[in-house]
């Protein structure tokens, strides 16, 4: 509200739909990353390649179809989530490592298979990449609000999810109960990367192109926006709902120093130094929580 008031055109229709277009791209990915924080897993450092890969796997199938698109990449995003949680949860690997070196697998393969190139179509997509349901509301806003409605129902209201919660609140504890650690880990990884593919996708759909440059930034993004969301660094504690409308106060944020005309590095500070404040709140919170 102070924004559209001091902000001059923060308040227009364009403005809102930039700022609703950021807010997809990155809550969509934070959606499916908060399960694996919650998990006690900390991050899931290959969303950025797994979205740039899925741009590129997007634009190679779309001139099959949309749907045989849509769903060849978001199968390749299956498994990319299923190798990584497998690692994680069956392997016991560090999350961390396996996701770094997953990383730099997936980007290996976008590179050989797009021979560095960006890959395009004739088929446009803009229904579903700049396509509008009313003036400043993009119709990828529904495609968000799915995503969250389905991700809060797993982890809130099926018996999986709340495993997944308890696993992240003592996972030696919740061996000794007999919970589905292995299970739960890799089902959220799969949605993680899933929604990674899907972001993907979307970003994708806006050109018709795929890149390795397309999901660049959406590691830092999404985890940014699961931190200032309120979701627990160490697991166990927060709710997609908020991952999700930290996506959208970083938008915020971001879009209003940019109309300030501050420089690229002066938006990257802000949002640095708002991740370390809800990092060192998260903290605080949490050591009140345990007393």
């Amino acid at each position: 509200l102070l924004a559209s008031i001091f902000v001059e055109g923060f308040a227009s229709l364009q403005n809102l739909s930039s700022i609703l277009f950021v807010t997809v791209s990155v809550g969509v990915v934070a959606a499916g990353l908060a399960l694996v924080t919650i998990s006690g897993n900390l991050f899931m450092l290959s969303i950025s390649a797994t979205a740039s890969i899925s741009t590129i796997v997007f634009a190679s199938v779309l001139d099959f179809g949309v749907m045989p698109a849509i769903l060849t990449t978001l199968f390749v995003g299956v498994i990319l989530g299923f190798l990584q949680g497998g690692a994680v949860g069956g392997l016991k690997t560090n999350p961390i490592i396996t996701s770094i070196a997953a990383s730099s697998i997936i980007m290996g393969l976008g590179a050989w298979y797009s021979g560095g190139r960006t890959i395009t179509s004739d088929v446009k997509v803009e229904w579903l990449g700049v396509g509008h349901v009313l003036p400043g509301i993009p119709n990828q806003i529904f495609i968000l609000l799915a995503v969250l409605i389905a991700t809060e129902f797993f982890l809130s209201r099926m018996r999986l999810g709340r495993e997944l919660q308890l696993i992240g609140i003592n996972s030696n504890t919740a061996k000794l109960s007999g919970l589905r650690i292995q299970r739960a880990t890799i089902v959220a990884y799969v949605i993680a990367a899933l929604t990674a593919a899907l972001s993907g996708v979307l970003i994708g759909a806006q050109s018709s192109q795929g890149n390795l440059s397309l999901g660049a930034g959406l590691d830092f993004s999404a985890i940014a926006a699961v931190l200032v969301g309120g979701v627990a660094i160490a697991g166990g504690h927060g709710r997609i709902y908020d991952a999700v409308c930290g996506a959208l106060f970083l938008a915020i944020i971001g879009n209003i120093l940019l109309l300030k005309g501050f420089s690229l590095d002066i938006q990257l500070m802000v949002k640095g130094a708002v991740v370390v404040a809800s990092v060192m709140l998260g903290a605080v919170l949490t050591r009140k929580r345990k007393k």
